[in-house]
């Protein structure tokens, strides 16, 4: 099983995920906590964390707070499971053999939309 989580939507969580060949598209409220959704999906499709084989992750779009968190899960589950990952900017047909292509243990950067807005200097 592969996952693809995009964290970049301000109101929703997309994670795509493969079983076999297949790709398919889960729409997670933004009110859910990102590993609650992980492990909701892996829950509905009757699969654990050992079951995955790969990750990926989108960068350079979205928030900046929410870019951070996203590659920090795939880079956790990555380390923890010795999995690939790899950072992208969409789903694409092609994404299981990129993924497989990314040597175990290179971690993906975050790349942002704009630059960091942390707090605004006294005027």
């Amino acid at each position: 099983m592969y996952l693809l989580i995009d964290n970049s939507s301000n109101d929703k969580i997309l994670i795509h995920y493969c079983l076999n060949t297949k790709w398919t598209q889960r729409e997670f409220n933004k009110d859910n906590d990102l590993l609650v959704s992980v492990h909701q999906l892996l829950s509905d499709e009757d699969k654990q964390l050992i079951d995955l084989g790969g990750l990926a992750v989108v960068v350079g779009k979205g928030k900046f707070t929410a870019t951070r968190i996203a590659v920090t899960v795939v880079n956790t589950l990555s380390y923890a499971l010795h999995i690939p990952v790899l950072a992208v900017d969409d789903w694409y047909e092609d994404l299981i053999q990129d993924i497989q292509a990314s040597p175990v243990g290179q971690y993906v950067s975050a790349q942002y939309s704009a630059p960091a807005n942390i707090g605004g200097g006294k005027h």
